[in-house]
């Protein structure tokens, strides 16, 4: 995933998992930390996946972003 940015130097924190791996990992640490088990630790790891998947999300927004073309050929969209 990191390798379709085009022009940055992107590095993933958790490279191994996939974004359906993530999700499922942050919602057992929040059952966990609701239950009071492991608190600091399970906070912590729960940043790192919510600051994992802000990360890809905006990877993906920003890739998305290079194909759209322009509201009318000739104007700039911020004329608009």
């Amino acid at each position: 995933m990191a390798g379709g940015v085009r022009g940055k130097d992107f590095a993933l924190s958790l490279p191994h998992l996939t974004r359906r791996e993530l999700l499922i990992h942050r919602v057992k640490l929040k059952r966990a930390i609701g239950r009071h088990h492991n608190l600091e630790t399970s906070t912590a790891l729960l940043t790192r996946i919510d600051a994992e998947l802000d990360a890809r999300r905006n990877v993906r927004f920003e890739n998305a972003a290079w194909d759209v073309p322009p509201l009318y050929p000739g104007v700039r969209d911020e004329d608009v």
